[in-house]
């Protein structure tokens, strides 16, 4: 009997084992989200087979426990997706908001082609269902990611071995994106597409996350990771703090210019402690000016910029702000999400000049000011002002 191959053969089966052992422990750590100086999230997270599951303190629009829960096939895509918005104070308790429409519950299943989102709204007597025709789902996008979902997604290239791996990311209210992750190191990964921009994540030898840098994208967020944090104790103790609210409220402005009505409608984000052109809002990169949903212009009249003139009407402001000046564009795709906008329908581009101002502004500002020859458009946030001035055309 050859007692050296039977010991090897032992070895190599307990060897095995001790693996199968390992993959199958669930592992547990924390992600803390920071806006500038503010604390956005804070999430606990268990990762086992195909489960991650967790809670996460949300401060945005309000503060809530957000609980919740994903099953993937074995593909590494969605199954089921699963977030349930609990009271801050005592998780047990459904969360009750303040500011208007809140989905209490939102449930989403992918198969046959479709995912379908069962979510539970206050004030509907049944569920709001959501049908999107799609093959697979990898990411579910929304006001604050499941950055513990990012992490998935980063374990799933590394055992690939590819450089690169397309996902589908979805968005109830939205649709959904193509977008991907990619290495561009050894210990970093790009995370997002187009319609995202894209985030830089650093990785640890086992490709879990060590932080998260989103800024510059529409998260802009700054991502560390934690030992293990009690979220419930957390979440009683910063719900006592002032809230964050609405990272970037809307506001519309309506303004008289040669006794011509203009309209304006845009999301104001803050400062927050951030470097804003070159940090928040890239050079040389299309800026929705603004945040949240598209800016939008409603013209009475036609109106001339540059020698150049725009017929009335309504149409969504994009910029590319630059180092010394800005494209100022005007587009008529009212459709699209404002960070993959169609830009096939841009009707409109001019040079803009700014100045640096000692007037520091903590909040994205437009406003509209009448001159002795027309109106001038301006934009205001940080230390830079950039002034459009433009003439009212009559008919």
């Amino acid at each position: 009997m050859n007692y050296k191959r039977i010991y090897l053969s032992l070895w190599a089966l307990l060897a095995a084992l001790a693996c199968i052992g390992q993959n199958n422990r669930p592992y547990t750590a924390s992600f803390i989200g920071r806006m500038g100086v503010d604390t956005v999230l804070v999430e606990t997270y268990t990762m086992m087979n195909n489960h991650l599951y967790g809670k996460a303190f949300i401060r945005v629009p309000e503060d809530y426990i957000g609980e919740f829960s994903i099953h993937f096939y074995p593909d590494g895509s969605i199954r089921e997706f699963n977030i349930n918005a609990m009271s801050p104070i005592n998780s047990s308790l459904p969360f009750e908001a303040k500011s208007g429409a809140f989905e209490y519950r939102l449930n989403m299943n992918c198969r046959n082609d479709t995912c379908t989102y069962y979510n539970s709204e206050v004030g509907r007597n049944s569920e709001k269902l959501i049908h999107h025709p799609t093959r697979k789902i990898d990411f579910v996008g929304g006001w604050v990611p499941l950055i513990s979902l990012m992490e998935w997604q980063c374990q799933r290239l590394a055992r690939s071995g590819l450089q690169t791996l397309p996902l589908k990311m979805i968005n109830h209210n939205i649709g959904v994106y193509d977008i991907g992750v990619r290495y561009r190191a050894k210990n970093k990964i790009i995370f997002g597409g187009p319609f995202l921009e894209y985030t830089t994540i650093s990785v640890n030898q086992d490709s879990r996350i060590e932080s998260l840098d989103g800024i510059g994208t529409p998260w802009n967020y700054y991502v560390t990771k934690h030992p293990p944090i009690d979220i419930d104790a957390m979440a009683k103790r910063m719900s006592k703090t002032p809230g964050i609210g609405i990272p970037s409220p809307t506001e519309s402005l309506q303004a008289s210019i040669q006794q011509s009505k203009i309209t304006l409608t845009y999301g104001r984000p803050y400062k927050r402690g951030r470097p804003i052109f070159g940090g928040v809002v890239p050079y040389d990169s299309l800026w929705r000016t603004g945040a949240n949903g598209r800016t939008t212009i409603t013209l009475g009249n036609d109106i001339k910029i540059e020698k150049r003139v725009l017929p009335k009407g309504v149409y969504s402001i994009y910029s590319i702000p630059k180092m010394r000046e800005w494209v100022l564009i005007f587009s008529t795709d009212l459709k699209n999400w404002p960070t993959d906008p169609d830009r096939t329908k841009e009707l409109l581009a001019v040079r803009i000049p700014i100045q640096k101002s000692s007037d520091i502004k903590q909040q994205f500002t437009i406003e509209l000011k009448e001159t002795q020859k027309g109106g001038q458009l301006i934009f205001m946030w940080d230390d830079v002002v950039a002034t459009a001035d433009f003439e009212i055309v009559r008919q």
